[in-house]
């Protein structure tokens, strides 16, 4: 068996995590709700926006499947084998041929886009304590990325600061900015500043926008639901790194790596490509101090993952070897735990031992100093 190590996994916060927040903020904390209006299983509530437990943790069962409904209504019980035991996580992924992880959160992924930022910040260190603790069981096996509460500059710069002396090797931000201020805006300068300083890389999630629309359009639907939203999700990280690239922000910060993570990537030799030509077009829109073409920057700069997209490895050699990271999702539903194996054998079929290396092992490893 292969062994290879996912750039993308998770973790399903548990009851600990969200402890004492209600008594701290009140109603305005998140809520873990059982049963709530009809709906059956455990749900996390952010406000309004309410996602289920038990989806977060089904790894290896299908949707269409009745019985995975059953599981999902058990909530915190029905979770995959594993996801709560860090000594039991690396005996599951062992099954899978993984021999680590970089792990980012789960039920959290909604608070990036919560508007009451206070609780936000309150949330996010609890949740960096709690996985500093989960991660080091192994921590060359459990890589965890610490949640930053951007785009409150402050306090991002306090977490990171805190959590990067705490050992973490990365941190997340959202993968969408407020459209009030995208990530161009020069507010952000000294996050930029201290992010580079730190030399640890920004990941940047699927479902982690600054808004629960992740700056999509309304009619498209829901990112995390819909059919044309979810289809169409990674026009916010097109957005977001035509930002931060057009801007000058990676040219005014050569040392900042960003990742771009569970977008996919068979649309991505395109999008590099459609880049180049309409800043050419648009030149003055972008900033007069951009010395390469846009997809120069992305190959210094950027890393997008991917689990079963055989279209971005079909397309690699135009998005950049080294750009690409494979990762298996484990344990949420899309996840193809565990048959990762399977899965690889197919998607990388005809792909050179070294390249194939590269991206499901070297290129996480190099990235995040494992």
């Amino acid at each position: 068996m292969t062994a290879y190590y996912s750039c993308d996994s998770h973790v399903v916060e548990p009851p600990e995590v969200f402890a004492g927040l209600e008594q701290r903020f009140g109603t305005r904390a998140p809520q873990i709700l059982r049963n709530p209006q009809g709906k059956r299983g455990t749900f996390i509530a952010f406000g309004k926006t309410v996602f289920s437990v038990g989806r977060l943790g089904i790894a290896g069962h299908r949707l269409d499947n009745p019985e995975t409904q059953e599981l999902i209504a058990r909530g915190y019980e029905g979770l995959n084998p594993g996801v709560y035991e860090p000594e039991a996580r690396l005996k599951v992924q062992e099954i899978d041929g993984i021999i680590g992880e970089v792990v980012y959160p789960g039920a959290n992924m909604l608070a990036f886009g919560y508007p009451e930022r206070d609780v936000v910040q309150a949330l996010f260190s609890r949740y960096n304590d709690w996985l500093r603790d989960y991660c080091s069981h192994a921590p060359e096996r459990l890589v965890g990325i610490a949640c930053l509460p951007l785009p409150d500059v402050d306090a991002a710069i306090r977490e990171l600061e805190r959590t990067a002396h705490m050992g973490f090797k990365g941190f997340a931000i959202p993968c969408s900015a407020p459209p009030d201020k995208p990530y161009s805006h020069p507010d952000y300068e000294p996050f930029w500043q201290a992010a580079e300083a730190s030399g640890r890389p920004l990941a940047m999630h699927v479902f982690c926008g600054s808004t629960p629309d992740m700056g999509l359009p309304a009619h498209w639907g829901s990112p995390t639901g819909g059919i044309v939203g979810y289809t169409m999700v990674h026009g916010a990280i097109v957005a977001t790194i035509a930002q931060l690239i057009c801007s000058g922000v990676a040219e005014r910060h050569p040392g900042l790596k960003f990742v771009c993570c569970e977008f996919e990537t068979g649309w991505l030799a395109h999008v590099l490509q459609r880049l180049d030509h309409a800043t050419y077009r648009a030149r003055e829109e972008a900033s007069p101090d951009l010395t390469m073409p846009p997809s120069a920057y992305f190959r210094r700069q950027f890393r997008a993952t991917f689990e079963d997209d055989q279209l971005g490895v079909m397309t690699r050699h135009a998005i950049g070897v080294d750009n690409l990271m494979w990762g298996n999702d484990y344990p949420h539903h899309d996840s193809i735990w565990p048959h990762s194996q399977e899965v690889l054998d197919r998607i990388f079929q005809g792909v050179p031992a070294e390249e194939k290396y590269k991206m499901t092992n070297e290129n996480v490893r190099k990235l995040y100093g494992i």
